[in-house]
């Protein structure tokens, strides 16, 4: 090759890069980008028989990335009847519900599950749980529970029902009782009646939750023979609610017994009578927006006589008590609520006399009788696509590839 010919091709391509030095090059921008994705799932199931049932509902929903939308919504409820004409329902809902952004994985599950059944009292058990994650984020659920005997002479009711939105919990638990017993013979006649019940609540963030519980359960009898008269009969109820609001919680809590009996001794010819009643109740709050309360009464009562012989008891209780609602505050800061009252008296012939009161500052708990359904939560998705890869060495800033100038 001659050097002219050299000189030449040097030159030539000496050219070529002076050129795609001087060519303007357009500032590179990162393509990335979200991938919205969106999840939901329900399931609810119910059983009765025999005289009880029982129900329960799951719902969850998750969304990520703008534009993504989820909803999941249950119900279930049963109702049963035994031989004897006793009657028992059930019921369980949730609904969640979540709306994508760009900055977090909204998600929301909920849970509810209730249990009715009438066995020798009858009882009932409510029981929610609700999560939520993400500004957008909703949960919502409520489960009821009732029996009632065949003559209706108990009956007996607990709920709970609930929200929860944005970054929150809701936690709730009502469980009631019931029972009445009267026996009666030729000479004596007896009654018995007991209440029970329980509710708990606690929430934090966003969360809101009420429990209540009722119960009402009477009996009466009287002797069968001719020879004297007894009769006896007893009463006993209760009604509790409990309400949670934010970072908080409550509970309520009731016990009443209430028993009488009265007979004759056709030989010794003398009467007899007693009657007996008991009652209890704690509240306990913690934290804004909380508060509690519970009731109840009982009574008894039992008579007797034979020739001119006479006997008379009579005993009754009628405890109750409520805390005030803690003040507003600022923040996630709680505070302790105001002391309670609680009071009761009883009469039997020996005297009255008030009953201890007692409120503490407790936290409520969930304690689920009945089995909660489980669902499942997908994994949050986020895909990102590449920018195509420069000509020479590239870095990266901010998550942006920058193709350097030459």
């Amino acid at each position: 090759m001659d050097k002219q010919f050299k000189w030449r091709l040097v030159v030539s391509t000496s050219a070529v890069a002076v050129m795609l030095s001087a060519m303007p090059m357009a500032p590179l921008h990162s393509t990335a980008a979200l991938a919205a994705s969106a999840d939901g799932h329900s399931e609810s199931s119910a059983t009765s028989g025999g005289g009880a049932t029982s129900s329960a509902s799951h719902s969850d929903a998750t969304a990520d990335g703008t534009g993504a939308t989820a909803s999941a919504n249950g119900s279930a409820s049963g109702h049963s009847e035994d031989a004897g004409g006793n009657t028992a329902d059930s019921s369980a809902s949730t609904h969640a519900g979540a709306t994508g952004n760009d900055t977090a994985t909204d998600s929301a599950t909920a849970d509810s599950a209730t249990d009715a059944h009438f066995d020798s009292d009858g009882g009932v058990t409510a029981n929610a749980l609700l999560t939520t994650t993400g500004t957008n984020a909703s949960a919502s659920g409520a489960a009821s529970a009732a029996t009632t005997s065949a003559d209706g002479s108990t009956t007996a009711a607990a709920g709970v029902s609930g929200t929860s939105t944005g970054d929150g919990s809701a936690t709730g638990h009502a469980f009631g009782d019931g029972a009445s017993a009267a026996t009666s013979d030729a000479t004596s006649a007896a009654s018995s009646s007991t209440a029970d019940g329980d509710t708990e609540v606690s929430t934090t963030g966003n969360g809101a939750m009420t429990g209540t519980v009722s119960v009402d359960t009477a009996g009466a009898s009287a002797s069968t023979g001719t020879d004297g008269a007894a009769s006896a009969s007893s009463s006993a109820s209760i009604d509790l609610s409990a309400t949670s609001v934010g970072d908080g919680s409550a509970s309520a809590a009731a016990h009443i017994d209430a028993s009488s009996d009265g007979s004759v001794d056709t030989t010794a010819r003398t009467s007899s009578a007693d009657a007996f009643a008991n009652g209890d109740a704690t509240a306990d709050n913690d934290g804004p927006g909380t508060s509690a309360s519970a009731s109840g009464t009982g009574a008894a009562a039992a008579e007797a006589g034979i020739d001119s012989n006479t006997s008379a008891a009579s005993a009754e209780v009628n405890p109750a008590i409520g805390v005030s609602t803690p003040a507003a505050t600022t923040g996630t800061t709680a505070t302790a609520g105001e002391t309670g009252a609680e009071s009761a008296t009883g009469s039997n012939g020996i005297g009255t006399g008030p009953a201890a009161a007692r409120t503490d500052a407790a936290a409520g708990s969930n304690s689920a009788d009945a089995t909660l359904a489980e669902g499942a939560h997908s994994e949050p998705n986020l895909d990102r696509l590449e920018v195509q890869p420069c000509i020479t060495q590239a870095g990266t800033v901010g998550g942006a590839l920058i193709c350097p100038m030459p």
